[in-house]
């Protein structure tokens, strides 16, 4: 029966890989979050330039305080956008570098199955000699005997 010595070094770099993986699915759900809330952060954007044209029609008095404060609100909004910005921008070096953790994970996975892979085909090619040589000694065995009959 084969048993590959280093099987449990392959359990534990398989887990290593799915810990990577997760990693790095967390690192995404996090980009996506960030980029909801830029999305979020420019229709704000969008709807306080829609309303400052709306109240700036000719024939409409212009109320300058709520003019000022929407004013006030983009300037803002233009900041979190951009706070908003550089964490995405340190999300994705996050991202490059567990990506880069699974890639290696799975490189060293492979490389034990590999191994594992060998070893197994080696043990095949042992029984199958072991076998062959058995076959021979029956094969020796009857052979002789035979002959044993006949010359007697």
């Amino acid at each position: 029966m084969f048993r590959f010595r280093l099987e449990p070094l392959i359990t534990l770099r398989a887990n290593f890989l799915k810990e990577c993986k997760a990693e790095l699915a967390k690192a995404y759900d996090a980009r996506r979050i960030l980029e909801e809330a830029v999305q979020t952060v420019e229709t704000q954007l969008a709807e306080g330039v829609a309303t400052a044209r709306n109240l700036m029609q000719p024939g409409k008095a212009v109320n300058v305080e709520y003019l000022l404060d929407l004013r006030r609100q983009e300037m803002y909004l233009r900041g979190e956008q951009d706070e908003l910005t550089q964490k995405i921008q340190q999300v994705d070096e996050v991202i490059a570098q567990r990506r880069r953790f699974v890639i290696a994970a799975n490189q060293e996975l492979k490389k034990v199955e590999k191994l594992k892979e060998k070893r197994y085909e080696e043990y095949l090619a042992e029984e199958k000699r072991q076998e062959t040589k058995a076959m021979d000694e029956i094969a020796g065995n009857r052979g002789s005997r035979s002959y044993a009959t006949t010359s007697q």
